[in-house]
């Protein structure tokens, strides 16, 4: 259960965000990875590896499981890759054991695409020269004999010029969406979600004014029309569902990202997605897996793509950290890797200087 959108700057600045919520604990991670990295692919089985390639561009996100991989990041040239789940409909391609040094795994292409594309133009041609078979990667501790099943994923991809693109791989068939809206959410496929925002064109921001109803009862004085009034305010926003389900989230996500009043600095707009995000916060225990247990948000992330700037905010910890890509010291050229764990920040208004409370 992921939420993606996109905010731009009054200027124009493309703010990207996005929630990533899942019931088994991700185990998620910073990367900072310099350009030059090498990686291997996962192959359609345990026995084949998948294609080999060396990253062009410094990268920063988060990972899952521990995994050398970003699930959700940005590059160095102000593209961004998020995977979300698409389960019940991800369907990857069929890879021969000869083409198995051309093809990745659905948990690979984040970071392929991140390693070798600046814009989503550049991304919708590396598409067509890479399968994405139904091979993953072992997580840690696990039997390395064991085949794991693919992860069911589709992509929201940005770049620096605000250009948004929706990669989805449906009964072994690439499909690429030009994705206008700036929103990704869960199944199904993006083309539903898109036709099923015109369930809802009577949204506004705006309140409604009183209606007034016809007076059935002429007491002398006439039949004058009675003023039913509104019982307080967002009459505007009246049919908004409020559910968590992927299609809810989808016209939650529309609506707010399209209705905020942009900001003037990058920095303002990060605030402003983190903002709309919380909006889509699922607390522990809200949501019920009957398999796996209960589904929460783990961790919200934001980029600033003009700038390379990638901020993130955990369950348990509601302060805003921040990897500045385009100013981090990569003389190191090993991948540095950071916990997000860092507890909860809660400061005590006792403990600071009165001097610099007081206004």
């Amino acid at each position: 259960m992921c939420t993606g959108i996109q905010v731009k700057t009054a200027n124009g600045a493309p703010i990207y965000g996005r929630t990533m919520e899942f019931a088994t604990n991700l185990q998620s991670e910073v990367l900072v990875i310099p350009k030059g990295t090498a990686f291997v692919g996962a192959g359609p089985t345990i026995k084949k590896h998948g294609h080999h390639w060396t990253s062009a561009y410094d990268i920063t996100g988060l990972n899952v499981m521990k995994l050398n991989l970003i699930i959700d990041g940005i590059n160095s040239e102000g593209l961004s890759v998020g995977g979300f789940y698409f389960t019940n409909y991800a369907g990857y391609m069929s890879v021969e054991p000869e083409e198995a040094h051309q093809s990745i795994c659905s948990t690979d292409l984040p970071t392929y695409l991140l390693s070798t594309c600046k814009t989503v133009d550049e991304v919708k041609k590396a598409l067509l020269e890479v399968k994405v078979n139904q091979g993953a990667h072992n997580v840690p501790m696990q039997d390395p004999s064991i085949q794991n099943p693919p992860v069911a994923l589709h992509y929201n991809i940005h770049d620096a010029h605000g250009n948004m693109l929706v990669v989805e791989y449906i009964n072994g068939e690439l499909n690429m969406h030009d994705n206008l809206i700036g929103v990704l959410t869960n199944s199904p496929d993006y083309l539903w979600h898109y036709t099923n925002l015109c369930n809802y064109v009577n949204l506004t921001p705006h309140n409604v004014p009183q209606l007034f109803l016809r007076n059935m009862t002429d007491n002398g004085n006439g039949l004058l029309p009675i003023a039913v009034n509104a019982a307080g305010q967002g009459t505007g926003l009246l049919g908004l569902p409020g559910d968590f389900t992927p299609p809810s989230r989808f016209i939650r996500a529309v609506f707010y990202s399209q209705s905020v009043i942009p900001v003037t600095e990058n920095e303002e707009g990060i605030l402003q997605a983190f903002h709309i995000l919380d909006a889509f916060d699922i607390p522990l225990g809200t949501i019920m897996d009957n398999n796996e247990g209960p589904e929460y948000t783990q961790w919200t992330v934001a980029s600033d793509l003009k700038e390379r700037k990638f901020y993130f905010h955990t369950v348990n910890d509601r302060t805003i950290r921040m990897v500045d890509l385009a100013n981090w010291n990569f003389s190191d050229p090993k991948m540095v890797i950071m916990s997000i764990n860092q507890g909860p920040t809660i400061i005590n208004m006792a403990d600071q200087k009165l001097s610099d409370l007081v206004l």
